[in-house]
């Protein structure tokens, strides 16, 4: 669906798999947590065991790299045997902080495309997951001050949409968001009357999962370079 251009004054980006990889490491995770598991269940399994856990948790810890890894903990606790669980948590622990401590790896294309953009629309990120977690990759990516406001929420709504254009003194149809996932980027901004591009990203966490709708009311672009030859 062509975007209505000449209308777009602000464009907001989502960060995680956007701007920068990010999925890729959890399902990484995933595998060596279920490596821990591997005595006892399938690798399948022990990935289902913790998705389980984290729903149950995602209302009490939010979303995020520590999410994760407490949710990871107490999969173990709950399905090893007593004498396993020591050793288990150690290595959830390690499994966790090298997940926290990733390095940053910029997406292609992003940096150049943002910095054509800038000064030619505000742009604005908008993130959910944890404060610090958020706060030190959007600081190693070296992308902030490209950034006009930074916005990092607990869960992305049409609420939390609303309350960000409010704060950013923007209509809702001046806005275009950009996003890789259409359950928390795309759907709930085009909810407020807001404008939408799609980046499908190769690795979407379960929980993130949506089907596309036959006739997209949206831009589906490959990378972030592509907005370049709509917006400019």
């Amino acid at each position: 669906m062509p975007l209505t251009v000449q209308d777009i004054r602000f464009v907001c980006f989502d960060a995680d798999d956007t701007l920068w990889k990010n999925e890729e490491f959890y399902r990484q995770a995933e595998k060596e947590f279920a490596r821990l598991l591997a005595p006892y269940w399938s690798q399948q399994k022990a990935i289902d065991l913790l998705f389980q856990t984290e729903m149950n948790n995602l209302e009490t810890f939010g979303y995020g790299a520590k999410s994760f890894t407490l949710s990871m903990v107490q999969t173990a606790l709950e399905h090893l045997p007593a004498q396993q669980t020591a050793h288990a948590v150690s290595a959830i622990l390690q499994i966790g902080k090298r997940l926290i401590l990733q390095p940053v790896e910029l997406l292609p294309g992003v940096k150049d495309t943002l910095e054509k953009l800038t000064g030619k629309y505000h742009l604005s990120v908008i993130t959910k997951g944890d404060l610090l977690d958020q706060e030190r990759k959007l600081k190693n990516s070296g992308l902030t001050p490209l950034f006009d406001h930074v916005e990092i929420v607990s869960d992305k709504t049409p609420a939390s949409y609303r309350a960000l254009f409010v704060r950013l003194g923007a209509k809702a149809q001046e806005v275009l968001m950009v996003g890789n996932s259409l359950k928390s980027d795309v759907f709930p901004a085009l909810e407020t009357g807001a404008q939408a591009a799609y980046l499908p990203s190769p690795f979407n966490w379960k929980h993130e999962q949506m089907p596309e709708p036959e006739n997209p009311p949206y831009l589906k672009i490959a990378g972030l370079p592509d907005l370049l030859s709509v917006l400019l």
